[in-house]
């Protein structure tokens, strides 16, 4: 049974729901670069003896956009140019940071249990369940709201 939502507690709860959407959506969007560039930095072919995998580098010496072989913690890297390998991980770490402040925000307001929280939270590490968590609870919120302004009748 949903705890009763007070009736000026709707538009801030609406407000919050916004965030979580669009940071979540975001937040998911950036999981899943991160994790093809991880999948890409992974795919070592044997050369010569070695194992080499790929970082994305924009404006390095060979190119707008290039795969640059990755050999040993940045072994052998440009020295110009920007890592977008390294540039995903950080933006998403971030996101993350604002897709979790968005879940505490919906989580107080709703006044939900916190294994809610911890879930919703989940979906900025697991891919593409960011996506499912975003449109489940923000439904549930939703009729949550329009219970409680029904006055809780069924």
């Amino acid at each position: 049974m949903p705890r009763p939502i007070h009736q000026l507690q709707v538009p801030a709860i609406r407000s919050a729901l916004k965030l979580y959407k669009v940071s979540s959506f975001i937040t998911g969007i950036f999981l899943l670069l991160l994790m093809a560039t991880w999948a890409l930095r992974r795919l070592e072919v044997v050369s010569f003896g070695s194992l080499i995998g790929y970082d994305l580098w924009i404006g390095g010496p060979n190119g707008f956009l290039t795969a640059e072989p990755y050999l040993n913690e940045g072994e052998g890297m440009p020295e110009t140019g920007l890592s977008l390998t390294v540039a995903i991980l950080v933006v998403h770490g971030w996101l993350y940071v604002l897709y979790l402040f968005a879940d505490f925000r919906v989580w107080t307001l709703m006044r939900w249990s916190f294994l809610r929280f911890l879930i919703i939270a989940a979906g900025g590490i697991v891919p593409f369940l960011s996506f499912y968590t975003e449109k489940y609870y923000a439904q549930l919120a939703e009729k949550e709201i329009a219970h409680s302004l029904a006055g809780g009748k069924n």
